[in-house]
C-alpha cells in the first residue's frame, strides 16, 4: 500500500503494537515494514516515518547540491536499518568521490542488501541496488542501465534522474545528460515544488547539446522558482561560456554568488568564474580568484581538485607563474593517485604534478593506467585517455610537438574520458600553445581559426594564448 508521511507515525504504531516481526537488513528481529510514498510520490519500503522523511531531505539536498546529504542519509540508515533505499543512497554519496576508497567504502554499505536469505527488494531498491552495485565494480554503464530502467517505472524517481545525469557527465555521454531529463518532463508539472529541479537538470542537458536558447530558458525558469538552485546556476554559467558572453557571466555569477558561496559546489561555479576572466584578459584577476575562491584551503576532494589543477593549467598557459600554486597542490593530492579509478581525476594530477615540475610523478600516473580492470575506466583509457595523459605529460615536460601531435589525434574522442565541453576545452587550448610553443605557424593558424569560427568573441583570448606561448601574431593573418 502507499501511504504519506503524514500517516507514516500510526502506521508504525500499529506495526509496533502487533508487533510482526520479520528479520531487518542487518540480521537483527524488527517490525513489520510498510511502504511510504515519498516526498515526490514514489513507493519507498522502511518502517520509520521519520527516517523516511530524513531520506527524502537527503535526496533534495543531493539534487540541490546543498545541505548535508551524507549527514542525513547516514541519520536515515541509523534510524531505520529496513530502509534499503537510504543505505543505497548513501553508498551513491561514497561512490561520488569517484575513488578506490569510495568504491570499496560503498560495497561495504550495499552489503547487508545483498545477503542471502532476505526477503526479496521491491523493484525501486532492487533497480537502486544493481546500480550502486555496477558502479562500485567500475561498470558505470550498466549502472545507468539499471537507473534508466527505475525511470522508466518511476519517472517521479527524483533520485534516481540525479543519479543518472551526473554519471552521464562523468562518462561524457552528452546526448543522455539531455534526454535522461526529456524522457521524464511530462511527469513533472510546473505546479510541482520539484519542478524547478528537474528544469535545472534538462537545461544542463540542452546547454552540452548546443541548444543554448533551450538551456537558458530552462535554467532561468530554474531560477524564477528558486535563485538558490545551484545546478541552475550552473547550467547558466555554461550558457555564458559556450557563447562566449563572457562580462555577462562575470556579472551573473558575481551577483548570484550569495545564493550559492555556501554550496558544497561552489568551487566550481567559481572555476566558471575564472573562465570568463581568462578569456577576457584578465589573467591576473583569475590568478586572485584562485587564490582566495577555488583553492583558499586544503581539501582532497577531487570534486575541488580538478576545478583548482584545470585552473592552474591554464593561468600557465595564459603566460601566469603558478609555480607555488601547483605545488601546493600536487603535495595536497600526492596521496590520492596511488589506485587509478577515473581517468579524468588521473588527467588533472598530470597537470598538477606537470605544473609541478614532478615528471616522474606524471610518468607514473600514465604508467598506473596502462593495465587497468574496471570496464569503464579501461574503455575509457584506450579510446583516448592514456594519449590524453601522454601528452599533458609531454607539453609539461618541455615537448610541446609530440602533445601537439597526440592531441590532434584525440580530440573527436576526447569526451570519453568525461566531464563537459568547457572542462575538456582546455585540450584545444594546450593544443594551440603546443603548436605555438613548437613554431609550427601554419598549425596555429589553422587551430585559432577554427577556434575563432566556433566562438567569435574568443578571438582576443587566442591571440594572447599564441602570444603568451613564443608565438606571434603575424602568424595568424591569411
Amino acid at each position: 500500500m502507499m501511504v504519506s508521511h503524514e500517516t507514516a507515525a500510526r502506521i508504525l504504531a500499529d506495526c509496533l503494537n502487533r508487533r510482526s516481526h520479520m528479520r531487518d537488513w542487518g540480521g537483527r528481529m524488527s517490525v513489520m515494514s510498510t511502504t511510504f510514498s515519498d516526498r515526490w510520490g514514489v513507493p519507498v519500503l522502511g518502517t520509520d516515518g521519520a527516517a523516511a522523511l530524513g531520506l527524502d531531505q537527503a535526496i533534495e539536498d543531493l539534487v540541490a547540491l546543498s545541505g548535508d546529504p551524507v549527514g542525513r542519509a547516514d541519520g536515515a540508515v541509523i534510524a531505520d536499518s529496513t530502509l534499503a533505499l537510504a543505505r543505497v543512497l548513501r553508498a551513491y554519496l561514497s561512490l561520488y568521490q569517484t575513488t578506490a576508497d569510495g568504491a570499496a567504502e560503498a560495497k561495504e554499505l550495499i552489503k547487508p542488501l545483498e545477503a542471502t536469505g532476505l526477503r526479496p527488494l521491491p523493484e525501486r531498491e532492487r533497480l537502486h541496488l544493481a546500480a550502486a552495485r555496477a558502479w562500485a565494480d567500475g561498470d558505470w554503464q550498466a549502472a545507468t542501465r539499471n537507473l534508466e530502467r527505475a525511470l522508466v517505472a518511476n519517472p517521479r524517481d527524483l533520485l534516481a534522474l540525479k543519479v543518472a545525469q551526473d554519471l552521464y557527465f562523468f562518462l561524457g555521454n552528452r546526448l543522455e545528460l539531455r534526454d535522461v531529463a526529456a524522457r521524464v518532463l511530462p511527469a513533472w508539472p510546473e505546479s510541482d515544488p520539484a519542478w524547478g529541479f528537474v528544469q535545472g537538470i534538462y537545461a544542463f542537458g540542452l546547454e552540452e547539446n548546443a541548444d543554448y536558447r533551450g538551456a537558458e530558458s530552462a535554467a532561468r525558469a530554474a531560477l524564477a522558482r528558486n535563485p538558490k538552485d545551484v545546478w541552475g546556476v550552473h547550467a547558466m554559467a555554461h550558457v555564458f561560456e559556450m557563447e562566449g558572453t563572457h562580462e555577462s557571466g562575470v556579472a551573473f555569477l558575481s551577483g548570484s554568488s550569495p545564493d550559492w558561496e555556501a554550496s558544497y559546489f561552489a568551487v566550481h561555479n567559481w572555476w566558471h568564474l575564472g573562465l570568463y576572466l581568462l578569456e577576457l584578459g584578465r589573467v591576473k584577476d583569475a590568478l586572485a580568484l584562485y587564490d582566495q575562491r577555488i583553492r583558499p584551503r586544503h581539501s582532497t576532494e577531487w570534486l575541488d581538485i580538478v576545478d583548482a589543477a584545470a585552473m592552474l593549467w591554464r593561468l600557465s598557459l595564459y603566460g601566469a607563474d603558478v609555480t607555488t600554486q601547483a605545488r601546493a597542490l600536487a603535495a595536497d593530492i600526492c596521496d590520492l593517485v596511488s589506485e587509478p579509478t577515473y581517468i579524468f581525476n588521473d588527467w588533472h594530477a598530470v597537470m598538477t604534478f606537470g605544473l609541478a615540475g614532478d615528471h616522474a610523478r606524471t610518468k607514473a600516473i600514465l604508467d598506473a593506467n596502462m593495465d587497468l580492470s574496471a570496464p569503464t575506466n579501461r574503455r575509457a583509457a584506450e579510446r583516448a585517455g592514456l594519449r590524453l595523459l601522454d601528452a599533458f605529460r609531454r607539453y609539461a615536460a618541455g615537448e610541446p610537438a609530440v602533445a601537439a601531435e597526440l592531441l590532434i589525434d584525440i580530440r573527436p574522442e576526447a569526451h570519453v574520458v568525461g566531464g563537459s565541453h568547457a572542462q575538456r576545452d582546455v585540450i584545444d587550448l594546450t593544443l594551440i600553445a603546443a603548436a605555438a610553443r613548437s613554431g609550427d605557424t601554419a598549425l596555429t593558424r589553422a587551430l585559432v581559426t577554427e577556434r575563432v569560427a566556433r566562438k567569435p568573441p574568443a578571438d582576443c583570448s587566442a591571440r594572447a594564448l599564441v602570444t603568451a606561448n613564443d608565438g606571434d601574431e603575424t602568424w595568424l593573418a591569411w
